[in-house]
């Protein structure tokens, strides 16, 4: 095989893959929670960074500035939504947060293309993860993902 040909057969294999950024909100959080979610989140294909205090193995963001300019997706691990709710979901950020903690919150359902959330039940490491993940895993769709951005902007008429 020519390298001309080797070449043509390579640049044909390059994909666009999309690496969603996910803002742990870990103001407010259980430190153990913290210390059990750990493992799972450093196997996670996304760039994870934190904003608060409590975790000191992954990156932190400066600032929330600098975290609402990067995030896809913002994880509240907190029982109450911080005052700057109303700005993280304006800027089109998907929340991944327990279920009951904004009264319009409906967890996403891929099949039905409905929802504006990804919510967990309670506040435990196996919960926080699945949701995460199904976050992670919708992000691949980007048709679906613009859908859930735009059904996720009504949470800030209530926040």
């Amino acid at each position: 095989m020519s390298s001309r040909m080797a070449k043509t057969k390579i640049q044909a294999l390059k994909l666009k893959v999309r690496i969603p950024k996910l803002i742990l909100d870990v103001r407010g959080a259980d430190p153990k929670l913290l210390e059990e979610l750990l493992p799972a989140l450093e196997n996670l294909d996304a760039r994870v960074r934190v904003l608060g205090t409590g975790l000191k193995t992954l990156s932190h963001t400066f600032s929330l500035e600098e975290a609402l300019e990067e995030a896809h997706l913002w994880v509240f691990l907190g029982d109450k939504l911080p005052k700057d709710f109303a700005m993280i979901v304006e800027r089109g950020i998907v929340p991944v947060m327990k279920e009951g903690l904004h009264h319009d919150a409906e967890n996403y359902n891929p099949v039905e293309e409905h929802g504006n959330a990804f919510l967990f039940h309670e506040l435990s490491a196996w919960q926080v993860y699945g949701s995460i993940v199904r976050a992670v895993e919708n992000f691949a769709f980007s048709y679906d993902w613009e859908n859930l951005r735009s059904q996720g902007r009504c949470l800030m008429e209530r926040a």
